[in-house]
């Protein structure tokens, strides 16, 4: 990543006095699913401060599951084209689906990203997506043990381990985040899907959102995501 993008990322997401708790809620929280039967299509949240990402990716999880169920294997279904295709989802015939017990680990993980594929393009505005992935992690890789020793606790980090890809293509978008999905299930993994989505609305789109630019989108003391 370019120093001078690395450095206005950095300061816009943490700003320049954000303190280790935070920065260690923000580095210990993947994207995953609940190992308990009773929750087993909820996403598992450690720490108080990335909720704001978590309850995003939570609810787009559930309309793949709801109303996509028999499509996860298409990987452009996330596409606005595709679900107005589908006139019976918006018909009062349609009902969601009510009995998981048949649900797989595998529709599960295609549901989490096509979530993250319609974020986002959303974000993007229908035009394009970008993922930040870590460089030299390896999709074959154990990705925890990749992971070993790269912290990130300033800007000069986020230049060290950070690359980014911009897809215009859904198809693309959704096979390389499913091959890559381990390293978002890693301690890492919000933090990456939040500056994924960042960049993919672009940085200075962010600022002119926002209420007051020259806060951090992290505040502090609990490292919430604001706005």
């Amino acid at each position: 990543m370019h120093p001078e993008l690395a450095e206005k990322l950095w300061l816009m997401v943490f700003g320049s006095g954000v303190s280790k708790a935070v920065l260690a809620q923000w580095s210990n929280q993947g994207i995953r699913f609940s190992s308990d039967p009773e929750t087993a299509m909820g996403l598992v949240q450690h720490e108080g401060g990335p909720c704001g990402v978590l309850a995003t990716v939570q609810a787009y999880v559930l309309k793949y599951l709801l109303f996509f169920s028999d499509n996860l294997g298409n990987p452009e279904v996330s596409d606005p084209s595709f679900a107005l295709g589908q006139r019976r989802f918006y018909q009062s015939s349609f009902a969601a689906r009510d009995d998981f017990s048949s649900l797989t680990e595998d529709g599960k993980t295609r549901a989490l990203v096509h979530a993250m594929v319609e974020i986002l393009f959303l974000c993007g505005t229908g035009k394009r997506a970008v993922v930040a992935f870590i460089g030299g992690v390896i999709r074959e890789q154990k990705v925890d043990a990749a992971l070993e020793g790269i912290s990130v606790e300033s800007a000069i980090d986020f230049q060290k381990v950070l690359r980014i890809i911009t897809f215009t293509s859904r198809k693309d978008a959704f096979n390389m985040l499913l091959a890559n999905i381990p390293l978002f299930r890693s301690r890492l993994g919000a933090m990456l899907f939040l500056i994924s989505s960042l960049l993919s609305r672009g940085l200075d789109c962010i600022q002119a959102d926002r209420d007051d630019p020259s806060q951090p989108l992290v505040t502090a003391p609990f490292g919430h995501a604001s706005q």
